[in-house]
């Protein structure tokens, strides 16, 4: 099976999601928002994973409390540091 070669003018339209450079790190409902659209996963620390797990539940949204579950077992305690801009 062969495959078209890749045009350059394809990779400029590819849309990258990014977090909202005014998310407010101290805010759950910012922070889950921007999770909620597939960004933001730099805000989620140790003080509020557990209420963003929660909240994803109540919302019926299982993919994202799932990938907060795997967050907090997978983390060591040491929560990054949002990037700045």
């Amino acid at each position: 099976m062969q495959t078209a070669p890749l045009k350059p003018e394809a990779l400029a339209q590819v849309h990258v999601p990014t977090t909202p450079p005014g998310t407010d790190a101290g805010d759950l409902d910012s922070i889950y928002d921007n999770l909620v659209h597939g960004v933001g996963h730099e805000y989620v620390t140790e003080a509020n994973v557990e209420a963003l797990m929660q909240r994803a539940a109540a919302d019926h949204h299982p993919v994202l409390a799932e990938e907060l579950r795997e967050w907090r077992s997978n983390s060591d305690g040491k929560d990054a540091t949002p990037a700045t801009s």
